[in-house]
């Protein structure tokens, strides 16, 4: 079984929902009801050529996506990016976050306008935060007891990584 990985479309929008949603009983998840389509379509038609998501496609099933979102909407943030990764939890453990870290670098080298990319990790979430070690990311910071999921206080780490463009 082969993975493939490419820019998302319109039609993978109920796709990447539901694999969000895999997420959503787990502790250290912000959400806390599960998301539909519908309220999801203004995001996704926020992705660019210039700050792309994309999915990862298994059996013509998509399996996972990963979007790089405008850090910040001003213009001095115009070349960072946050970066979110979700896999279905029934291929979690294949390397497809890795891959998906491989794209980016790739993307970022080749052609996108971005220097610095932001991901945001809750201290509980250890897969996560080796998985962007691991790519190059460093902690830069974390904001100490800052969300309340599920009735209890959780830091956010701040991971991060810095591309030299010329």
């Amino acid at each position: 079984m082969s993975i493939t990985f490419r820019r998302a479309r319109p039609d993978d929008l109920g796709a990447i929902v539901a694999i969000f949603n895999e997420s959503v009983d787990l502790p250290i998840n912000d959400e806390v009801e599960l998301i539909t389509p519908a309220s999801r379509r203004d995001w996704l038609a926020e992705f660019t050529d210039d700050f792309p998501l994309w999915v990862a496609e298994q059996d013509g099933r998509v399996v996972g996506w990963c979007g790089l979102e405008h850090f910040y909407p001003h213009p001095a943030y115009r070349f960072a990016a946050e970066i979110s990764i979700y896999v279905s939890r029934s291929v979690q453990g294949q390397g497809i976050g890795r891959h998906f870290l491989n794209l980016v670098d790739r993307a970022v080298q080749a052609r996108l306008p971005i220097r610095s990319i932001i991901a945001y990790i809750y201290r509980g979430n250890e897969a996560s935060q080796h998985l962007f070690a691991k790519a190059g990311f460093t902690r830069w910071g974390q904001l100490h007891q800052i969300a309340n999921l599920k009735g209890t206080f959780h830091d956010l780490l701040i991971y991060g990584k810095t591309y030299e463009k010329d």
